[in-house]
């Protein structure tokens, strides 16, 4: 058989619709919506009069939109029982119903669109693996029945519909999964805030009970470094990642901690550090233990690079006398296990600039944006 110019055209036509309809609906971000969309795109084409949407919610099914119907209309449809209609067939049996002559019909399923003056209804199963999610029909009231094209057509966006509907409903669990891990991590933190504050009261309440200066001087510097801990809990919402920490805010607030207001531009880091909790605390009571001995306040600098093809973070302090500090840590037993845990070392390029170089883990961590 010879393909007429007509029938090419009728096919570049359905193409064009089959186009246009899935980018609408791979787009959508609302199911009703969506729905609505797509019969208003094909409305004309195929001479459609009205629509329904009906969608299951667990065991129960409900209209969640349609088209073509009056108010009063619309509100029969949403009391309709399904189990008795066209359209609980189609879900019962998973296939499509293409109902042709109804006006003469006195079948039962057929009761409510004959109603309504449709003369031609073609239902169609919502299907994603073996879940039925609905049905979708469309109706002509005075018009012949699909042709086998128009229902290939309208098979085919139906499909796409249950594609479309399925990843909505996919992300719309996700949102809430991610919503629901933010209120918990929220809580956690508040909790570890909480202790941690019960905790740095009790030791400052033996830090003013303590008679020796030394027991004093101990007391005060674990006062301090929970004090640290807290802070890093602190920034942990301020990245896009819940349980990554915003590296160069907690280096702001602990140097606010030790040494108040902090000048502008002591810490610059070009493009945005995000580490992991457990790092940043142990980078934190480093930096800790790093301006402990009262040195003058460094320029912080934080650059992400590459190294022995590995993804490296890089801290620099300059001011004068830092390149001195190296040397001095080496006794420092817990400056060399903190450094033993983040994986770094410390060296110094010259008198005034010490170095701090440790794996940021590029593969799982990566550049995340630091920023909310």
């Amino acid at each position: 058989m010879i393909a007429t110019a007509a029938d090419t055209a009728d096919v570049r036509r359905y193409l064009a619709l089959v186009t246009a309809a899935t980018e609408r609906l791979m787009a959508a971000d609302d199911p009703a919506a969506m729905v609505d969309s797509l019969f208003a795109l094909i409305r004309d084409e195929l001479r459609l009069d009205m629509f329904f949407h009906f969608r299951r919610d667990g065991e129960g099914t409900r209209l969640a939109t349609a088209g073509g119907l009056t108010q009063a209309e619309r509100h029969e449809a949403a009391r309709l029982d399904i189990e008795g209609s066209a359209c609980g067939e189609v879900m019962r049996e998973r296939r499509p119903l293409h109902l042709t002559d109804i006006q003469r019909s006195s079948e039962s399923r057929t009761g409510y669109v004959r109603s309504l003056g449709l003369d031609v209804y073609m239902c169609m199963p919502l299907l994603h693996g073996d879940e039925v999610m609905g049905t979708l029909g469309y109706g002509r009231r005075a018009a012949r029945p699909f042709d086998d094209e128009e229902r290939r057509l309208l098979l085919l966006l139906c499909h796409y519909a249950a594609l479309a509907q399925h990843r909505l409903r996919i992300e719309e669990a996700l949102r809430h999964g991610i919503e629901t891990q933010a209120r918990l991590l929220d809580e956690l933190n508040h909790r570890v805030r909480n202790a941690l504050q019960v905790a740095i009261g009790l030791v400052s309440h033996e830090v003013r009970g303590a008679e020796a200066p030394a027991a004093r001087a101990a007391l005060s510097r674990a006062a301090e470094r929970l004090q640290v801990l807290a802070s890093a809990h602190r920034p942990l919402y301020a990245t896009a990642d819940p349980g990554l920490v915003d590296l160069p805010a907690l280096f702001g607030d602990v140097i606010a901690q030790l040494r108040g207001d902090m000048p502008e531009g002591t810490i610059s880091a070009p493009e945005p550090v995000a580490v992991p909790i457990e790092r940043a605390v142990a980078a934190a009571l480093l930096l800790d233990s790093l301006l402990e001995d009262g040195a003058a306040l460094p320029r912080i600098t934080m650059t992400v690079g590459q190294g022995d093809g590995n993804e490296n973070l890089r801290i620099s302090f300059e001011a004068s006398g830092w390149g001195r500090v190296a040397t001095g840590l080496e006794p420092n037993r817990l400056v060399a296990r903190l450094c033993h845990q983040l994986r770094a070392t410390l060296t110094n390029e010259d008198d005034g600039c010490l170095i701090l170089v440790m794996p940021h883990d590029g593969g799982e961590y990566g550049h995340r944006d630091a920023r909310p």
